[in-house]
């Protein structure tokens, strides 16, 4: 569902900032933006978009389920927390810890986990983020080879 509609269902109006940030999130060629990087594309589109907007609308786009805030063990600390769309409420990925590639995927087979979960908590999941930390096949190739 695309965020305007997501916006419209929860109460919340389609402002100029919150479209600003919606373009950026979905134009963006990497696998996630800073809070910091995503004001600085934003401000670039408008520079009348203060950066205090562009963090209350991660907040919300957040709550709405629209990206998820991710760390990044390797970032430095204005830039550890990461955001990234969620298609269909959830997210996975495999973090190289060597060179830092992010190699997203799809099937996470969590299915039956969810289901279970939801019964056995009573509630009722609506997605999830799955990360695997290790060697990318480039690295692994190469600390073999030493």
């Amino acid at each position: 569902m695309e965020i305007a509609e997501r916006l419209k269902q929860a109460g919340y109006k389609y402002t100029t900032p919150r479209r600003v940030v919606a373009l950026v999130l979905e134009t963006n060629t990497q696998a996630y933006l800073s809070a910091n990087a995503i004001w600085e594309r934003v401000h670039q589109q408008d520079p009348h978009i203060g950066r205090m907007s562009v963090y209350r609308t991660l907040d919300l786009f957040t709550r709405l389920g629209y990206v998820r805030p991710m760390l990044q063990p390797f970032a430095d600390a204005r830039n550890e927390t990461v955001y990234g769309l969620v298609q269909d409420g959830h997210h996975h990925r495999l973090v190289c810890q060597n060179c830092n590639r992010v190699i997203q995927f799809e099937d996470c087979g969590l299915e039956n986990l969810m289901a279970a979960l939801e019964e056995r908590y009573q509630c009722h999941i609506q997605g999830h983020l799955l990360e695997f930390f290790g060697l990318c096949q480039v690295c692994l190739v190469a600390a073999s080879a030493r």
